[in-house]
């Protein structure tokens, strides 16, 4: 008797509350308020949550960061990458779904423009090797 019940707890309560924690994370990575990472660093403190912003500095840095971008309209954007970089190479790009690099800016190529349709989604990754320093990217 005790073991139903602690299946039935399991199917009406666990899976439920596991369904709603997936739908509450992929609402959240759509709408660009996760980031996924995948890197190493001695140090490494950086914000995104501003929109049209990102700052973020780094020592002995390796690695990846992506975020979605949320765009209100469909219009030409301007992305600007001002960096302070002391060694190693940090480089931003804009892919779209399918992983095709849009845009690319990095310390030589530091400003650079693009149309994005407010209909689609688009990724923010910024990939580091061996990277020390700081950098703003701001887009409007």
């Amino acid at each position: 008797m005790l073991k139903e019940m602690s299946i039935l707890t399991f199917f009406f309560i666990g899976i439920p509350i596991f369904i709603a924690s997936i739908i509450l994370f992929y609402v959240l990575w759509i709408n660009g308020y996760l980031i996924k990472h995948r890197k190493t660093a001695v140090l490494f403190v950086g914000v995104f949550r501003q929109k049209g912003r990102g700052k973020i500095k780094f020592v002995s840095c390796n690695g990846y960061i992506k975020k979605v971008i949320k765009i209100s309209e469909s219009r030409n954007y301007k992305f600007n990458f001002h960096s302070n970089i002391t060694s190693g190479i940090v480089t931003a790009e804009i892919q779209d779904i399918s992983k095709k690099i849009l845009l690319l800016v990095d310390e030589n190529n530091p400003e650079a423009a693009i149309n994005l349709d407010k209909n689609c989604r688009y990724y923010l990754v910024v990939r580091f090797k061996n990277a020390s320093g700081e950098f703003n990217l701001t887009w409007n």
